[in-house]
């Protein structure tokens, strides 16, 4: 399995507020994620980078996965470690006050490979002709939804579809999905709200199945948000599958 990612401050924002990671322990396993930072001035950015710079430093300390029960442990535990080192960074500095961040990601082992979500950043599979989203955005307009409030075009406007239900750092506790899912899947896509919020899910598809070269997957998925006015920062994760990767 190969991964690349890439993040851009798009063309409107003063500062990225996104962070993203792509590492590999010992035991060969990959974490990688992305992590939309929220709150004012540079809050978002600081608390997307602690997320990251904790998972990173965790992961490399782990030797590897035992089943599917070590990595719910393991994920719940770091999480929450990250979540108390971003609400206590928060509570020390006014201007910090209230930060915090989406986390979704992907550990991909040699035998299976496992999801999970904070916030409205996204992970979507392509299975066989298939695109599919793989989490569930934890969100206002989500919530209204699923309780056939409104309808999904009604979401793509509504004036409250940013507004998070539940972020990393913002409360002392915090809620993860977290989920091992099918293998066979060709492609993974990780991406924060730049590219979703904005590229129809169709052109996502096209883009990402269009060619072979990873690197080029990555930037013209970039390329699609900020040509469609870039109002957001955007950071994207690919992984590829190569010969002898496909799962059942």
């Amino acid at each position: 399995m190969k991964a690349f990612g890439a993040s851009d401050i798009g063309l409107h924002r003063k500062q990225n507020q996104d962070s993203y990671l792509i590492v590999e322990n010992k035991a060969k396993d990959i974490l990688a994620m992305v992590c939309d930072g929220i709150g004012g001035g540079l809050a978002g950015d600081v608390a997307s980078h602690m997320a990251v710079r904790h998972m990173k430093e965790r992961f490399l300390q782990k030797s590897g996965f035992q089943d599917d029960l070590d990595v719910k442990h393991w994920l719940m535990d770091v999480i929450q470690e990250a979540n108390d080192l971003i609400f206590m960074q928060s509570a020390k500095s006014a201007m910090q006050k209230g930060m915090g961040t989406t986390c979704v990601g992907v550990i991909y082992t040699r035998r299976q490979t496992y999801i999970f979500n904070i916030g409205d950043s996204r992970i979507y599979g392509v299975y066989g002709n298939d695109f599919i989203c793989l989490t569930e955005d934890h969100s206002f307009v989500r919530d209204l939804l699923k309780a056939g409030e409104i309808t999904e075009e009604e979401a793509k406007h509504h004036p409250n579809r940013n507004m998070l239900t539940n972020a990393l750092g913002i409360w002392n506790t915090v809620k993860v999905d977290i989920n091992k899912i099918k293998g066979g899947y060709s492609r993974l896509l990780i991406c924060s709200d730049g590219l979703h919020g904005y590229v129809k899910e169709e052109d996502i598809f096209r883009i990402i199945t269009g060619q072979p070269d990873i690197r080029s997957v990555v930037y013209d998925l970039i390329n699609a948000s900020k040509s469609v006015g870039g109002y957001d920062n955007v950071s994207v994760i690919v992984f590829m599958s190569e010969d002898g990767d496909a799962r059942e």
